[in-house]
């Protein structure tokens, strides 16, 4: 299949859920207009032109940034460190006796529950936030990363060790590559995941970012622009998830999932 077909393909892929979007939006928007539903539902055009004005005035803009400053902290760190030691936990049996309680009883705890402790420890600003998002992007990719590294397959292990490879190097020479595929699947599923906790963190106990946008908005009962910041929130999480399911198929392109995609 050639290169243009494949993208056309992809655009057709798209097209379904399109035109099942518009049409449930002109649904609302006639039902609105008619007077049929709830008064705190603002027709989507109203919704558009908010979030249109809000982009152009510098309203929801100068929230945005601040929003992506700490999605991206939050997740960085937790990349750093799930990996680290996931790697550990699946290729060193004494790290993963050591620290499996640990995991297991932290793990279920919802991030949403760390936040009145990261308040106390850390304030209102923006290092609670980070905590808060690394906590909760953190336990993804740390699951992915350890059956990834448990999947590894022995035979390589055992091949590297007969061409004389440390234990050592073999952890980023041969185990991390062969887990590479777990770790970007659940680093894309940790991205999605800390987008939704740092709007979150915002919303209930931020002092900007877009969360706090819509909390303002709210108490306002300016409800077209908060409507607009939560349509920004949802177009934000499609693109992000766009984004690093992309950097998959382009990293791990041996990967099933990758293969089926492209197809």
């Amino acid at each position: 299949m050639g290169q243009d077909a494949r993208a056309g393909a992809g655009v057709a892929a798209y097209v379904p859920g399109l035109l099942f979007a518009l049409g449930v939006a002109v649904a609302v928007e006639v039902l609105a207009r008619q007077g049929l539903l709830s008064s705190y539902v603002a027709p989507p055009s109203t919704v558009a032109v908010a979030l249109f004005a809000g982009l152009r005035n510098g309203e929801i803009t100068s929230q945005v940034g601040v929003t992506l400053l700490a999605f991206a902290e939050g997740l960085a760190l937790a990349t750093v460190l799930a990996i680290v030691i996931g790697v550990l936990m699946g290729a060193v049996p004494v790290v993963y006796d050591a620290l499996r309680v640990v995991v297991e009883f932290l793990r279920p705890v919802p991030s949403v529950a760390m936040i009145p402790l990261a308040i106390l420890f850390l304030g209102l600003g923006g290092p609670m936030r980070v905590a808060v998002i690394t906590y909760a992007a953190f336990w993804p990719l740390l699951i992915s990363t350890f059956y990834g590294v448990r999947a590894v397959d022995p035979v390589s292990l055992d091949t590297a060790r007969n061409f004389g490879v440390s234990e050592f190097a073999m952890l980023y020479r041969v185990t991390l590559p062969s887990a590479l595929a777990n770790i970007s699947t659940g680093l894309r599923v940790s991205a999605s995941i800390a987008l939704v906790v740092t709007v979150t963190t915002e919303l209930i106990a931020g002092n900007s970012g877009i969360g706090f946008y819509v909390s303002q908005m709210e108490q306002a009962n300016r409800l077209p622009p908060m409507y607009a910041g939560i349509l920004l929130t949802g177009i934000l999480g499609y693109l992000v998830n766009a984004l690093f399911f992309t950097l998959e198929r382009k990293v791990v392109f041996w990967a099933p999932a990758s293969r089926e995609a492209v197809r």
